[in-house]
């Protein structure tokens, strides 16, 4: 079987990969295309590696623009060169729902997983969906519901995060907080700065000993720079180990907010984009009040969201302090992530998603 794949950003590479491993211990699958590290491991033949491509923003896409038009370019000639019994897309709806369009209309089979979130976007787009995408595989059960009611297939394979982190860490009041700034260049460059100096408010005021920053693969070390020379301040490279052993952490709005919810850590929400971009969202996005996904799966505003001109580092020393001692604030926010774990599913969901797709291309 011949698959090709598009996942340009971090978190769908990981997801992917995780895929990838349940589909090949299932089948035989020959799997190239748009990816990175994750879906390299898993055996996948990287011809665009999404380091060049993992970028946010309506001004960032436009800056990048050429670079974009290359790789639609250079994506359809190897689609159309492999001929693959499926083209398996994830996420990365600005890129990948263009390349569905044209490849529905080529008569071949396209499957979606990870849901891009037309429910927050604009029901509208939802018809190019429902013309061009065979099968969509969503993460949360809400959006099964939402591409139903717009006639478009959809199964709920469920979160693989509930796999990957089965019990949350033992909770802890020390004097320690996490900080996760994302796992892109733009949300480190605009995010890391205000969460260290939240970090030196608290440690001037006593409330905290230290800080570990998640250090994500792929972000030049220079993203980072002087943040990590703050006393107390230590890189380490992953989520689990920034937030083992803190009492409350600071994230940066997407996937790391679930995944924090998982490991039980309570926290607070940040994000800043540039100001064109956060403005067209603001008159773009009409179907949600949120935008931490953690939030969006709970359906409440459990944990604090510090967006834009409010991710300062005294808004986040505010949010996060009450967060490290016991109180109606943390318990608040230890009840929105035991919802968000419930929300996530059963275990074994890459291997549904797998079994879905199998089936699907097999039918």
């Amino acid at each position: 079987m011949r698959m090709v794949v598009s996942a340009g950003d971090p978190s769908g590479d990981v997801r992917t990969g995780e895929l990838l491993e349940e589909l090949n211990s299932i089948s035989s699958v020959s799997v190239s295309g748009l990816g990175g590290r994750r879906m390299a491991r898993a055996g996948a033949r990287i011809l665009f590696d999404l380091d060049e491509y993992s970028v946010m923003g309506f001004t960032e896409v436009l800056t990048s623009l050429g670079r974009f038009i290359r790789l639609r370019r250079d994506m359809r000639r190897h689609i159309e060169d492999v001929s693959p019994d499926a083209l398996l897309l994830v996420d990365y709806p600005g890129f990948n729902i263009p390349l569905a369009r044209w490849a529905g209309d080529r008569g071949i089979r396209v499957i979606y997983y990870i849901s891009p979130q037309l429910w927050a976007w604009g029901e509208g787009r939802a018809a190019g969906i429902r013309e061009s995408v065979d099968l969509m595989i969503t993460l949360f059960e809400f959006e099964v519901d939402f591409y139903r009611k717009h006639g478009v297939r959809a199964k709920w394979a469920g979160h693989p995060l509930v796999d990957s982190i089965p019990e949350p860490l033992e909770p802890v009041l020390s004097g320690r907080i996490a900080l996760l700034p994302g796992s892109r260049a733009q949300e480190v460059g605009r995010l890391l700065g205000p969460m260290t100096g939240a970090y030196n408010i608290l440690r001037d005021r006593g409330s905290v000993t230290g800080a570990r920053v998640a250090v994500a693969p792929g972000v030049p070390s220079e993203a980072y720079g002087e943040h990590l020379s703050h006393k107390g301040v230590r890189a380490v490279p992953s989520v689990r180990e920034a937030l083992d052993g803190a009492a409350a952490a600071v994230v940066c709005s997407g996937t790391a907010t679930l995944e924090t919810s998982m490991w039980g850590v309570p926290f607070v929400i940040t994000y800043r984009t540039s100001w064109l971009t956060y403005h067209l969202a603001r008159l773009l996005v009409r179907g949600v009040s949120r935008i931490g996904m953690a939030n969006l799966v709970a359906g409440e505003d459990f944990a604090e969201e510090l967006i834009q001109d409010r991710a300062k580092p005294w808004n986040i020393a505010l949010g996060i302090e009450p967060l490290m001692v016991r109180g109606e604030r943390r318990d608040r926010v230890l009840e929105g992530m035991s919802r968000v774990r419930a929300a996530l599913g059963a275990p074994g969901s890459s291997r549904r998603a797998a079994e879905m797709i199998l089936e699907e291309i097999e039918a």
